[in-house]
Protein backbone atom coordinates (compact mmCIF):
# COMPACT_ATOMS: atom_id res chain seq x y z
CA UNK A 1 0.00 0.00 0.00
CA UNK A 2 2.83 2.11 0.21
CA UNK A 3 3.97 2.49 -3.41
CA UNK A 4 -0.03 3.50 -3.57
CA UNK A 5 0.54 6.04 -1.53
CA UNK A 6 4.08 7.09 -2.85
CA UNK A 7 2.55 7.49 -6.10
CA UNK A 8 0.14 9.22 -5.65
CA UNK A 9 2.43 11.83 -3.84
CA UNK A 10 4.89 11.53 -6.92
CA UNK A 11 2.15 12.18 -9.46
CA UNK A 12 0.54 15.06 -7.46
CA UNK A 13 3.72 17.26 -6.65
CA UNK A 14 5.01 16.74 -10.43
CA UNK A 15 1.38 17.71 -11.71
CA UNK A 16 2.02 20.75 -9.27
CA UNK A 17 5.29 21.60 -10.22
CA UNK A 18 4.76 21.31 -13.93
CA UNK A 19 1.59 23.00 -14.18
CA UNK A 20 3.33 25.89 -12.37
CA UNK A 21 5.80 26.33 -14.71
CA UNK A 22 3.89 26.30 -17.65
CA UNK A 23 1.99 28.70 -16.08
CA UNK A 24 -1.50 26.23 -16.32
CA UNK A 25 -1.86 25.99 -12.77
CA UNK A 26 -4.49 28.70 -12.45
CA UNK A 27 -8.14 27.61 -11.06
CA UNK A 28 -9.96 28.43 -14.17
CA UNK A 29 -9.49 25.33 -16.42
CA UNK A 30 -12.83 22.87 -14.39
CA UNK A 31 -12.12 18.88 -14.20
CA UNK A 32 -15.55 18.44 -15.57
CA UNK A 33 -17.15 15.57 -13.47
CA UNK A 34 -20.81 14.20 -14.22
CA UNK A 35 -22.91 16.92 -12.44
CA UNK A 36 -21.01 19.23 -11.25
CA UNK A 37 -20.01 22.44 -12.79
CA UNK A 38 -18.68 26.20 -11.91
CA UNK A 39 -21.36 28.75 -12.06
CA UNK A 40 -20.94 31.78 -14.08
CA UNK A 41 -23.24 34.82 -13.07
CA UNK A 42 -23.78 37.98 -15.02
CA UNK A 43 -24.95 40.90 -12.67
CA UNK A 44 -24.29 44.91 -13.38
CA UNK A 45 -23.55 44.33 -16.81
CA UNK A 46 -20.69 42.17 -16.46
CA UNK A 47 -19.04 38.62 -15.84
CA UNK A 48 -17.83 36.99 -12.28
CA UNK A 49 -15.85 33.50 -13.16
CA UNK A 50 -16.72 31.12 -10.10
CA UNK A 51 -13.77 28.37 -9.91
CA UNK A 52 -14.58 25.25 -9.20
CA UNK A 53 -13.20 23.14 -6.27
CA UNK A 54 -12.49 20.40 -8.97
CA UNK A 55 -10.03 22.11 -10.82
CA UNK A 56 -6.25 20.54 -12.03
CA UNK A 57 -4.85 22.50 -8.94
CA UNK A 58 -6.76 21.20 -6.70
CA UNK A 59 -6.80 17.37 -7.24
CA UNK A 60 -3.39 18.10 -7.45
CA UNK A 61 -2.96 19.11 -3.91
CA UNK A 62 -4.88 16.35 -2.89
CA UNK A 63 -3.02 13.40 -4.38
CA UNK A 64 0.08 15.42 -2.72
CA UNK A 65 -1.31 15.47 0.68
CA UNK A 66 -3.20 11.95 0.33
CA UNK A 67 -0.21 10.50 -0.74
CA UNK A 68 2.39 12.00 1.68
CA UNK A 69 0.46 11.70 4.87
CA UNK A 70 -0.97 7.98 3.26
CA UNK A 71 3.01 6.75 3.04
CA UNK A 72 4.08 8.21 6.31
CA UNK A 73 1.22 6.78 8.35
CA UNK A 74 2.08 3.67 6.72
CA UNK A 75 5.76 3.53 7.32
CA UNK A 76 5.74 4.80 10.99
CA UNK A 77 2.36 3.80 12.59
CA UNK A 78 0.59 0.96 13.68
CA UNK A 79 -2.45 1.91 12.24
CA UNK A 80 -4.64 -0.39 10.13
CA UNK A 81 -4.97 -0.16 6.61
CA UNK A 82 -8.69 1.49 6.32
CA UNK A 83 -7.72 4.26 9.08
CA UNK A 84 -4.69 4.84 7.28
CA UNK A 85 -6.98 5.53 4.08
CA UNK A 86 -9.28 7.95 6.22
CA UNK A 87 -6.60 9.53 7.57
CA UNK A 88 -4.69 10.56 4.51
CA UNK A 89 -8.04 11.36 3.01
CA UNK A 90 -9.28 13.87 5.24
CA UNK A 91 -5.56 15.18 5.45
CA UNK A 92 -6.10 15.49 1.17
CA UNK A 93 -9.33 17.31 1.83
CA UNK A 94 -7.48 19.83 3.67
CA UNK A 95 -4.52 20.51 1.15
CA UNK A 96 -7.01 20.85 -1.75
CA UNK A 97 -8.93 23.11 0.20
CA UNK A 98 -6.54 25.58 0.96
CA UNK A 99 -5.33 25.43 -2.43
CA UNK A 100 -8.68 25.71 -3.55
CA UNK A 101 -9.22 29.12 -1.12
CA UNK A 102 -6.01 30.70 -2.51
CA UNK A 103 -7.02 29.68 -5.95
CA UNK A 104 -10.40 31.43 -5.33
CA UNK A 105 -9.32 34.59 -3.15
CA UNK A 106 -5.60 35.53 -5.03
CA UNK A 107 -5.62 33.96 -8.74
CA UNK A 108 -9.54 33.85 -10.19
CA UNK A 109 -10.24 37.67 -9.82
CA UNK A 110 -7.09 38.17 -11.80
CA UNK A 111 -8.55 35.45 -14.50
CA UNK A 112 -12.04 36.76 -14.90
CA UNK A 113 -12.82 36.99 -18.39
CA UNK A 114 -14.80 40.03 -19.60
CA UNK A 115 -17.55 39.68 -22.55
CA UNK A 116 -17.15 42.07 -25.30
CA UNK A 117 -20.49 42.81 -25.15
CA UNK A 118 -20.57 43.87 -21.51
CA UNK A 119 -18.51 47.25 -22.96
CA UNK A 120 -20.89 48.13 -25.77
CA UNK A 121 -22.29 51.03 -24.99
CA UNK A 122 -25.86 50.85 -27.52
CA UNK A 123 -28.97 50.62 -25.19
CA UNK A 124 -27.60 51.52 -22.00
CA UNK A 125 -29.30 53.30 -19.62
CA UNK A 126 -27.99 56.51 -18.37
CA UNK A 127 -28.87 59.26 -16.80
CA UNK A 128 -28.30 63.12 -17.96
CA UNK A 129 -26.36 65.06 -15.38
CA UNK A 130 -25.29 68.31 -17.56
CA UNK A 131 -28.90 69.61 -19.47
CA UNK A 132 -29.01 68.86 -23.04
CA UNK A 133 -29.46 72.21 -24.67
CA UNK A 134 -31.31 71.91 -28.17
CA UNK A 135 -29.12 70.93 -30.77
CA UNK A 136 -26.26 71.06 -28.16
CA UNK A 137 -24.15 68.92 -26.13
CA UNK A 138 -24.45 68.19 -22.26
CA UNK A 139 -23.30 65.30 -20.20
CA UNK A 140 -24.46 61.62 -19.20
CA UNK A 141 -23.62 59.29 -16.21
CA UNK A 142 -24.17 55.63 -16.48
CA UNK A 143 -22.31 52.05 -15.31
CA UNK A 144 -20.55 49.79 -17.65
CA UNK A 145 -18.41 47.07 -17.03
CA UNK A 146 -19.17 47.36 -13.23
CA UNK A 147 -17.75 50.72 -13.31
CA UNK A 148 -19.87 54.38 -13.44
CA UNK A 149 -18.62 56.72 -16.63
CA UNK A 150 -19.36 60.36 -17.25
CA UNK A 151 -19.66 61.39 -20.83
CA UNK A 152 -20.37 64.10 -23.28
CA UNK A 153 -24.01 63.42 -25.11
CA UNK A 154 -26.77 64.89 -27.87
CA UNK A 155 -30.10 64.14 -28.00
CA UNK A 156 -31.04 62.15 -30.75
CA UNK A 157 -34.18 64.50 -31.81
CA UNK A 158 -31.95 67.61 -31.15
CA UNK A 159 -34.89 68.31 -28.46
CA UNK A 160 -34.01 69.49 -24.67
CA UNK A 161 -33.28 66.95 -21.93
CA UNK A 162 -33.07 68.29 -18.22
CA UNK A 163 -30.56 67.47 -15.91
CA UNK A 164 -31.75 64.15 -14.35
CA UNK A 165 -33.87 62.84 -17.12
CA UNK A 166 -33.26 59.00 -17.96
CA UNK A 167 -32.25 58.43 -21.32
CA UNK A 168 -31.09 55.47 -23.27
CA UNK A 169 -27.57 55.72 -25.52
CA UNK A 170 -28.49 54.91 -29.50
CA UNK A 171 -24.88 54.94 -30.83
CA UNK A 172 -21.92 56.47 -30.52
CA UNK A 173 -19.59 58.84 -32.67
CA UNK A 174 -16.64 60.24 -31.77
CA UNK A 175 -17.13 60.03 -28.01
CA UNK A 176 -20.48 62.02 -28.46
CA UNK A 177 -23.23 59.42 -27.49
CA UNK A 178 -26.62 60.14 -28.97
CA UNK A 179 -29.70 59.52 -26.50
CA UNK A 180 -33.53 59.55 -26.49
CA UNK A 181 -35.66 59.53 -23.48
CA UNK A 182 -35.62 56.29 -21.72
CA UNK A 183 -39.62 56.49 -21.36
CA UNK A 184 -40.14 57.29 -25.24
CA UNK A 185 -37.58 54.50 -26.09
CA UNK A 186 -39.44 51.81 -23.15
CA UNK A 187 -42.65 52.47 -24.38
CA UNK A 188 -41.90 52.26 -28.44
CA UNK A 189 -40.39 48.58 -27.88
CA UNK A 190 -42.73 47.96 -25.04
CA UNK A 191 -40.53 47.92 -22.10
CA UNK A 192 -41.27 48.38 -18.18
CA UNK A 193 -40.51 52.31 -18.30
CA UNK A 194 -39.18 51.56 -14.82
CA UNK A 195 -36.26 48.96 -15.70
CA UNK A 196 -33.80 50.88 -16.80
CA UNK A 197 -33.08 53.26 -13.39
CA UNK A 198 -29.98 54.73 -12.95
CA UNK A 199 -29.16 55.88 -9.55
Amino acid sequence: MSSLFLGCFTFGLLFTVISGLLGAFNGGHDFHIPGVHAHGGHAGGHHHGHPSPFNAGTIAAFLTWFGGAGYLLTRYSGFAALSIIAIASLVGLVGGALVFAFLAKFINPRLTVLAPEDFQMQGIVAKVTSTIQPGGTGEIVYTLGGTRHSDGARAETGEQLDRGTEVVILRVEKGIAYVDRWSKFAAANQLPSDDGAVN
